[in-house]
């Protein structure tokens, strides 16, 4: 579904949320750039730190100032249910693809990771791709 370079911008933010000036113009100079998906709230993008609500205006700001260039938004979270109302938040924004990497404190079993893309169906979201950051 998604070939060539992807670009995740940073998610600047303030004491009282979201750049959505700062981070509405990173998106579009990576579309104007052309790069071939832009990921929003991955790693790079403070999604950890954000509430439900910032990150669904974050998605909203990556897929409208994305224009033709797909969105893919991060989804991770602590817990199933904040990934699943994530996952809705992306697609309600028009995001093409959703990239889930589980977040957790503990060191995840192969079953765990497994449970957790079982427990958020793909035919809820866009389309769906998984992440990890192998141990260092």
């Amino acid at each position: 579904m998604f070939t060539g370079l992807s670009a995740f911008p940073l998610t600047p933010i303030t004491e009282d949320g979201i750049d959505e000036k700062a981070f509405a113009a990173l998106v579009g100079r990576l579309s104007a750039a052309g790069v071939d998906s832009i990921g929003a709230l991955g790693s790079t993008g403070s999604y950890a730190y954000l509430t439900r609500e910032e990150r669904a205006r974050a998605a909203r700001i990556a897929v409208e100032h994305a224009e033709r260039t797909p969105v893919i938004v991060g989804i991770g979270a602590l817990r199933t249910r904040q990934v699943r109302e994530a996952a809705e938040d992306a697609q309600n924004a028009g995001a093409a693809g959703v990239l889930l990497a589980p977040l957790s404190y503990q060191r995840l079993t192969e079953d765990d990771v497994f449970g957790l893309f079982e427990d958020v169906p793909p035919a809820s979201v866009c389309g769906s791709c998984g992440g990890s950051c192998p141990r260092r």
